[in-house]
């Protein structure tokens, strides 16, 4: 019975940590949002606005989501994202990190189910970066490591997408 309710548990606590992962549809939709509504979806889902910066050309959002599970492993994923205008014209960026190699498993998977073909790849030492595009929308997706002086490494996924 014990086994039982641990399997549970587990099962409960995935799924909560999954469910603050935001999806790539979503990210390619956001793209449009309105900051309020991009605001409040994060918010909702158990992110921190970490950041604003706002001047009158640009405004900066940083949010950041984290969450200890019980085996003492941390889950950590920022999402942010920039507006600039210039000469009339507007655009954004949105970048998703996550430190989830499943959750980048799953993000490349979709990717490849949804029409998404490599078209570069660039190796900067610490950084990978593949761009994805399916015609219409290019996706920069960044493996990033990094080496602390103590000799332990920790593996960032990142995504960029923008319009």
């Amino acid at each position: 019975m014990n086994k039982f309710i641990i399997s549970f548990l587990l099962i409960i606590i995935s799924v909560n940590a999954l469910s603050q992962a935001v999806k790539v549809p979503q990210l390619i939709d956001m793209l449009d949002w309105n900051t309020k509504r991009i605001d409040t979806t994060l918010k909702k889902d158990g992110y921190l606005l970490m950041q604003k910066d706002l001047d009158s050309t640009s405004s900066l959002y940083q949010y950041s989501w984290f969450d200890k599970q019980e085996d003492g492993r941390a889950v950590v994923r920022s999402f942010m994202f920039m507006d600039a205008t210039a000469r009339g014209y507007k655009s954004r960026l949105i970048t998703y990190r996550t430190y989830n190699k499943e959750e980048y498993q799953r993000i490349a998977a979709w990717l490849l189910a949804n029409n998404y073909q490599t078209t570069g790849k660039y190796d900067f030492k610490e950084a990978q970066h593949t761009l994805y595009s399916n015609g219409t929308q290019t996706i920069r997706v960044k493996v990033i490591t990094t080496q602390l002086k103590d000799g332990k490494k920790f593996v960032a996924y990142e995504l960029e997408l923008g319009k």
